[in-house]
């Protein structure tokens, strides 16, 4: 049988090890060895981890030259989050002029991982990347299952250019808790972001080339007592290295499990490169996605000025449904659990790039009268100069069955949605002849594009109560206190809250709050002089976090 038992609130201490045993009183059962479960567990304080993705590639291999921009749009689709070496190997023959370049250390680089193929690409040094990268999946379930991981350390990368032909970078590490046991190393290397090289055949792009380890590909044995550590080391910039992209990756492996722990990255390694450039006059490139960079071509081979701003500005959100479906933040509501919106790959809008975009199912549809809805995720910043927009195709089913698009938006964070912008059905909504058959647009006429200006509905105002990054519960201030303290929380996202006082027995005391709330930042009181001094928790909860902090009143 299955039971499910709830236990009393437990206050759960960081760096403590508690011991948990769980079994059955059932008299009839006269061996009890095989009705229990033991359990250790501790959490340690820890740090968010930037993800290391190491390929091992080769410009020989058609593989390579179709999996990888998929790769490099995913790098830079997530580059706050994670790092990229690209290791340019010497099969399946030396054509390479990468590999040839450094191919000792490439080749060290490939035996550790024992890599007799390409492309082959591990995360984080454990998980394999299957292929084809073009199925996003592959590329985000190694990123999600490690990027969710703390790890006890932490690192930083400053490069400083000390002269023409050398950058010097500084390595801060600070170890929080007790590390597993191993041999650990730092692993420095000096990467270039981007090469734009005509003499590799077909490809000429290239991002995140490995170029050398410093001091070697065996790196450099660290402590690993909590503490605070620096390491320097300063390198020379070969003649055919751009020293404008060029930037240094370093990362802490455990050379026992291969498991990398943490990476981090020079400046230089944040820059988003476009693809290609339209003209080399004007720098002016024909992607628009380069947010917060701009670049300027000198006219010089492969040279290129990048500036950063700081400025307020809008940026341009498109959502190509190329990656996970629903991508994240969105969700999607089917009431009769039968067909809904789905990922479907070969169309997609003539606006937009990419070979994916949403379907519904109506051709097989058979539960008339029935409403899904998709909600995208919520979107901060904007202005009244933006714009929504969209692409859309449908062919009405040749009978009496009509079919409906309704848009709505909402200025709440989701609560509500005041705003209908789209509303057809049938006919009306049709972008191609009735059919008999299931329909897919097989060329761009057979869409329609729709676009609705955001100046009725975005306030001129900034809201500043409404930026915020992630779920946290605070401190209460004071504590201890007597008999009042204020709680405060922030909600990334609109959802329904409870704020939930508790005595040292888990007793409920006072419900605080109990409703939905748009996502910003919230404060409460909460006034305890009707209690009895002592130790009481709080408790705040949604349908994605949850997080419960101790306070003392002393009276």
């Amino acid at each position: 049988q299955s039971l499910v038992e709830k236990f009393k609130l437990l206050t759960y201490t960081i760096g403590t090890g508690y011991y948990f045993k769980a079994y059955t009183s059932y008299s009839e059962d006269s061996n009890h060895t095989n009705d229990t479960l033991n359990q250790y567990s501790i959490n340690l304080p820890g740090y968010q981890r930037t993800v290391l993705y190491e390929e091992f590639t080769s410009n020989a291999s058609p593989a390579c030259l179709n999996n990888n921009s998929f790769l490099n749009t995913f790098v830079n689709r997530n580059i706050q989050t994670v790092s990229a070496i690209k290791y340019h190997i010497g099969f399946p023959n030396f054509i390479d002029t990468f590999y040839i370049q450094n191919p000792v250390q490439s080749d060290a680089r490939r035996r550790y991982y024992y890599v007799s193929s390409v492309p082959t690409t591990f995360a984080d040094g454990i998980a394999g990347v299957n292929i084809p990268y073009g199925d996003s999946t592959n590329l985000y379930h190694p990123y999600f299952a490690n990027f969710k991981k703390g790890t006890p350390f932490s690192i930083s990368v400053t490069d400083e250019n000390v002269s023409a032909d050398s950058i010097k970078t500084t390595i801060d590490i600070n170890i929080l808790s007790a590390v597993p046991q191993g041999e650990y190393k730092l692993r420095i290397n000096a990467v270039e972001r981007y090469v734009n090289d005509s003499s590799q055949g077909a490809k000429t792009n290239f991002y995140d080339v490995f170029r050398a380890f410093y001091p070697d590909s065996d790196g450099i044995s660290i402590p690993v007592v909590k503490g605070n550590y620096q390491y320097q080391y300063t390198y020379y910039l070969q003649p055919d290295w751009n020293p404008p992209m060029m930037y240094t990756s370093a990362f802490i492996q455990n050379n026992n499990s291969r498991e990398v722990m943490n990476s981090g990255k020079g400046a230089a390694g944040y820059i988003i490169v476009p693809t290609e450039i339209s003209n080399r006059s004007t720098g002016k490139s024909a992607r628009p996605d380069l947010l917060n960079v701009s670049y300027n071509y000198d006219n010089s081979p492969n040279k290129y000025k990048f500036n950063f701003s700081d400025s307020i500005q809008t940026s341009l959100n498109i959502e190509l449904f190329e990656a996970y479906f629903p991508p994240l933040g969105w969700k999607i509501y089917n009431a009769d659990g039968f067909i809904t919106f789905s990922q479907y790959s070969g169309a997609n809008g003539p606006t937009f790039g990419g070979t994916k975009s949403v379907i519904m199912d109506f051709f097989d549809y058979n539960i008339p009268g029935q409403r899904d809805s998709m909600y995208s995720k919520v979107y901060r910043d904007l202005l009244i100069a933006d714009t929504l927009r969209f692409d859309y195709a449908y062919a009405q089913y040749n009978s009496t069955d009509i079919d409906s698009l309704i848009v709505k938006i909402s200025t709440d964070g989701g609560i509500t949605f005041p705003v209908e912008i789209f509303r057809k059905g049938g006919l009306n909504l049709a972008t191609a002849p009735q059919t008999t058959s299931f329909f897919i647009p097989s060329n761009n006429t057979q869409w329609k594009s729709y676009k609705f200006s955001l100046s009725s509905v975005v306030s001129v105002e900034s809201n500043s109560n409404f930026v915020v990054t992630g779920y946290e519960l605070k401190q209460n201030f004071p504590n201890p206190f007597n008999p009042t303290t204020e709680i405060n929380y922030s909600l990334p996202l609109s959802a329904h809250v409870k704020l939930i006082v508790y005595d040292i027995l888990g007793k409920e005391i006072q419900n605080l709050v109990d409703k939905n709330q748009t996502a910003g930042n919230y404060q409460v009181s909460f006034d305890a002089g009707n209690l009895a001094s002592g130790i009481y928790f709080y408790m705040l909860s949604t349908d994605g976090f949850t997080d419960t902090k101790r306070m003392v009143l002393v009276k």
